[in-house]
C-alpha cells in the first residue's frame, strides 16, 4: 500500500515539473530574441528543440506511467478484495479451528473413555478367557472321557459283532445240520411207512381178521399181534398160525436189513394162576417175547444181532383192564421196527 501511495506522489510531482518545463523555453527565447545575437539565438532554438523533445518523451513516459499506475489501481483493487476475502476466511477459518479444537477436546476424551473401556474389556476378556480357558479344559476332559468311553463301546460292538459273526456261522451250521437232519427223518419216514405198507401187504389176511394190527408212531413201525394169533391162555408156546404170520413178516424184514426189530411182551393186569416156573405177568411177558424172538430167528432167518426182546407186563395197557375185551386188547405182543439212526446219529454228533 505504501508503495502505491509514494508511486501517485512521483507521478504527480513529475507532472507539475514538465508543466514548468514546458513554460521555462517560452519564457527564456521570449527574452533571448529580444536580447542576444542570432548566433546565440540558433542555439536556444536548439536547446528549445531538445528540451520539446526530452518534454515529449516526459509526455510519452506519463503516459506509461499513467497506465501502470491505473492497473497498479487495479491490482490494489483485487488485492484489497482479495484481502478482505481472507480476512472473511480467516474469521471463518477461526471459527471452524474452534470447532474442530472443540471436537478435537471431546474425541480426546471420547478417546481416553475407549481406552478406560478397552482396559476394562481388555481385563473382562481376560478373565473370560480363563474362564473359557478352563471350561474348555474340562469339556476336553470330557470329550476325552467320551471318546475313551465310546472306543471301548466301539470295541465291545466289534467283539458282539464278531460274536454275532461266529453266531450266525453257528447258526447256518445248524440250519444246515437241522435241514440235513430234516432230511433224514423224512428218508427215515419215506422209509418206514414203505416199509409199513409192505408188512400190511405181507399180513394181509392176518390184518383182516383182526388179529393182527400194523401203525407208524413216532418215526417206528408197530406191528402188533394179539395173544389169540400167537399163544394159548397162559402158554408161552407160538401156535402155528402165529409162526406163518412171524414167517411172513420175517421174509419182509430180510429184504430190510438195516431195521432193528425190538420184540415186547404185553399181559394184562389178571395175576398169573397156576403153578411153574413163571411167577407172574413179568415172566409170562418175558418168555412170550422171547419166543416170538427166536421164531424170527430160527424159522424167519433173521439176525439175531437185530433182535432184542424185552417184557413190559401190564404197564403199558392199551384199553381199559375192566372189561374182557379191554384185557384182550391188552395181551399182546408187539414187534417195533426202528430205523437205522446212524446218519441221524452221525448229524447230531456233528459239531
Amino acid at each position: 500500500m505504501l508503495n502505491i501511495l509514494i508511486s501517485k506522489s512521483i507521478v504527480k510531482s513529475r507532472e507539475a515539473g514538465m508543466k514548468k518545463f514546458f513554460l521555462l523555453p517560452i519564457f527564456v527565447l521570449s527574452v533571448f530574441a529580444a536580447c542576444v545575437p542570432a548566433r546565440k539565438f540558433e542555439d536556444a532554438q536548439a536547446m528549445i528543440e531538445k528540451l520539446n523533445a526530452e518534454n515529449k518523451n516526459c509526455k510519452d513516459q506519463s503516459v506509461t506511467l499513467t497506465a501502470q499506475v491505473e492497473d497498479l489501481n487495479k491490482q490494489v483493487a483485487q488485492l484489497t478484495e482479495a484481502r478482505k476475502d481472507l480476512v472473511s476466511d480467516t474469521t471463518n477459518y477461526g471459527i471452524e479451528y474452534r470447532k474442530i479444537m472443540g471436537m478435537n477436546k471431546e474425541l480426546n476424551a471420547l478417546y481416553e473413555k475407549v481406552i478406560d473401556q478397552n482396559k476394562t474389556l481388555l481385563t473382562n476378556s481376560t478373565n473370560e478367557s480363563q474362564k473359557y480357558q478352563g471350561q474348555l479344559a474340562d469339556k476336553e476332559k470330557e470329550l476325552n472321557e467320551k471318546e475313551k468311553t465310546l472306543n471301548e463301546l466301539q470295541a465291545s460292538i466289534n467283539q458282539q459283532k464278531s460274536e454275532l459273526d461266529q453266531l450266525k456261522k453257528d447258526l447256518d451250521a445248524k440250519d444246515a445240520k437241522v435241514n440235513e437232519l430234516q432230511s433224514a427223518l423224512a428218508k427215515n419216514d419215506s422209509l418206514m411207512n414203505a416199509l409199513k405198507n409192505k408188512i400190511s401187504d405181507a399180513l394181509t389176511g392176518f390184518e383182516d381178521a383182526g388179529d393182527l394190527k400194523v401203525y407208524t408212531k413216532n418215526g417206528k413201525v408197530y406191528v402188533s399181534l394179539s395173544e389169540k394169533l400167537l399163544f394159548k391162555s397162559g402158554s408161552t408156546v407160538v401156535d402155528p398160525k402165529g409162526k406163518e404170520a412171524l414167517k411172513k413178516l420175517s421174509d419182509v424184514l430180510n429184504k430190510n436189513p438195516d431195521i432193528r426189530i425190538l420184540v415186547e411182551g404185553h399181559t394184562d393186569n389178571v395175576p398169573l394162576s397156576g403153578s411153574g416156573t413163571m411167577k407172574d405177568n413179568w415172566d409170562l411177558s418175558v418168555l412170550r417175547a422171547t419166543s416170538v424172538a427166536r421164531i424170527l430167528m430160527s424159522d424167519g432167518k433173521v439176525d439175531a444181532a437185530r433182535v432184542t426182546a424185552s417184557g413190559r407186563a401190564d404197564t403199558e395197557p392199551v384199553a381199559s383192564n375192566d372189561s374182557a375185551e379191554g384185557r384182550a386188547k391188552n395181551r399182546r405182543t408187539e414187534i417195533i421196527l426202528q430205523p437205522n439212526l446212524s446218519e441221524i446219529t452221525n448229524i447230531l454228533g456233528t459239531k
